[in-house]
């Protein structure tokens, strides 16, 4: 029983190497992936602060880590190489022509420097207070990179190196002449390697995640048209003059025929974002003449709409404009042949578009003219002008989630801080639970992983040495690199290890394997 038993936790325990050795090489992907220096090919910069120009952000002694990016705007950090002085770590204030313009901020004046894109070494990722002068007598920021690497890079070496030794021990053993039944297993500290590797991701995860903002603000453009369309009639004293009765849109109104004019627009906005909009309008008719004069008759009264589109008209009374124009001449002795009049609705528009906090105006005018005997269309293209349309493009900032980047793996920043606290968390009670029951587990236990064989030469009383424990006995064979070797006997079982002409021995009571299994 005792047998079978070892054979199949020798098995699971490979299982369980197998994964921990795949495990720990994906978090040294991940190590590599997020902490490779550019020098070495990464995506990665180290860089140390010297000087007060970034205060009070970064100050002097900061080690500030810095990332490729496939864009730079206005707003981020970056590190960028100065061709006299070196690496310099400032803040993008415009980009014009290929250059960007940097700036202190603490600085009042602008570097004098403009880099262009290929010469900017990437855009502030995280900084770490104080870090750059325990790195400062390196005077590397490549050994700081190599730093963070081999703090990923060092746990699947460990474990690796793990793995080789019980492979020699296991080689020694069969060399040995002995019946292998497996070595005493130590999968738990593969696991714990596993842990405490997880642990130092998710520190680092939460550690990024907590250096960005839930949010960024980054800039969005709208594009959107506004339509309109004028029309108007006007009653005629004598319907024969027009094909319809009446002057309509297009014809000239003669001022001995008709005394008003009815003028009528329509709006419509359309944009291909969701639009939530309000806004007001007032239709009114302006007077001017060539020098720049100009007075505002209103038609009708102002309105609001809700939406994308609303309707409004109004009556200009010719007799207006007329008592208007005698009451200009006759208090300046100006004489005009023709005066300008402008239909126009006023239109102001505001609220969100596309997401985005959205004011406007619809700058729509219907130009006519004005003289001693009629009011007509001013223009070459009626139909362009009765029917004014306008494509307009707006930009804002917008609000959007922040969001962490692992090479391909992209997730919010606020998951990101969840996933680090309670990935962490986790690891370290795992690892916490691990060592508890290692530290519980039975000296018999760990006496029945060990390899039994069929018997032991006899050996002078002065070459054998009786340890306390097997404890000690175990240390015993990590100091030496050798395998601890069980013999069973009828009332007890006795481990070995062989250090060249010595043997040392741990002695005690047979245990019964099938009943503490059972428990």
């Amino acid at each position: 029983m005792a047998r079978g038993w070892t054979n199949r936790y020798s098995k699971a325990a490979g299982g369980a190497g197998a994964v921990a050795a795949a495990v720990l090489l994906l978090l040294a992907v991940a190590g590599w992936v997020l902490f490779a220096p550019q020098q070495l090919g990464g995506q990665a910069a180290y860089v140390i602060v010297n000087g007060n120009s970034m205060e009070p952000g970064m100050h002097r002694g900061d080690l500030a880590v810095v990332r490729r990016a496939d864009d730079y705007r206005p707003g981020d950090v970056v590190t960028y190489r100065h061709p006299d002085i070196g690496h310099v770590i400032h803040r993008i204030v415009a980009e014009e022509d290929g250059r960007f313009t940097l700036r202190g901020d603490n600085n009042e004046f602008f570097d004098s420097y403009h880099p262009t894109r290929s010469e900017v070494v990437g855009r502030l990722w995280f900084y770490v207070p104080g870090a750059g002068r325990l790195l400062w007598h390196l005077r590397s920021p490549l050994w700081a990179g190599a730093i963070l690497f081999v703090a990923f890079a060092g746990l699947l070496g460990g474990a690796a190196r793990g793995d080789a030794g019980r492979t020699a021990r296991r080689s020694s053993a069969s060399h040995g002449g002995g019946q292998p039944m497996g070595t005493i297993s130590k999968s738990w500290q593969d696991v714990l390697a596993v842990l405490v590797a997880g642990a130092i991701g998710f520190v680092v995860l939460a550690w990024v995640g907590f250096g960005r903002g839930l949010h960024a603000e980054v800039p969005a453009e709208r594009t959107y048209t506004q339509r309109g369309a004028f029309s108007y009639e006007a009653a005629s004293a004598d319907g024969r003059i027009y094909d319809t009765g009446r002057a309509t849109s297009g014809e000239p109104v003669y001022l001995p025929l008709s005394d008003s004019v009815e003028f009528a627009f329509t709006y419509e906005f359309s944009a291909p974002y969701p639009a939530s909009l309000t806004g007001s309008y007032q239709l009114v008719a302006e007077l001017g003449d060539p020098s720049g004069w100009k007075r505002t008759f209103p038609l009708g009264e102002p309105g609001e709409f809700q939406g994308t589109s609303f309707a409004t008209s109004g009556k200009l009374r010719l007799s207006d404009l007329i008592n208007q124009i005698a009451l200009l001449e006759g208090q300046t002795d100006v004489r005009n042949d023709r005066y300008t009049v402008t239909i126009r609705p006023q239109v102001r528009v505001s609220g969100e578009l596309g997401g985005l906090p959205f004011e406007g105006e619809f700058d729509a005018a219907l130009p006519m003219s004005l003289d001693r005997t009629r009011l007509w269309l001013n223009s070459a293209n009626p139909e362009q002008v009765l029917s004014p349309e306008e494509a307009s493009v707006f930009a804002a900032p917008q609000r959007v989630t922040n969001h962490v980047r692992l090479w391909f793996i992209e997730m919010p920043v606020l998951a990101a801080r969840v996933v680090g606290i309670l990935g962490a968390a986790a690891c370290l009670a795992s690892a916490a639970v691990v060592l508890w029951k290692v530290s519980r587990l039975p000296s018999e236990q760990r006496l029945a992983e060990a390899v039994r064989i069929a018997g032991f030469p006899a050996l002078e009383p002065s070459r054998v040495v009786d340890v306390a424990s097997i404890d000690d006995l175990e240390r015993v064979a990590e100091r030496i690199g050798g395998v601890v070797l069980q013999e069973v006997r009828a009332d007890s079982h006795v481990c070995y290890v062989r250090d060249g002409d010595v043997v040392y021995r741990y002695e005690m009571p047979r245990f019964d394997y099938g009943t503490e299994r059972a428990a």
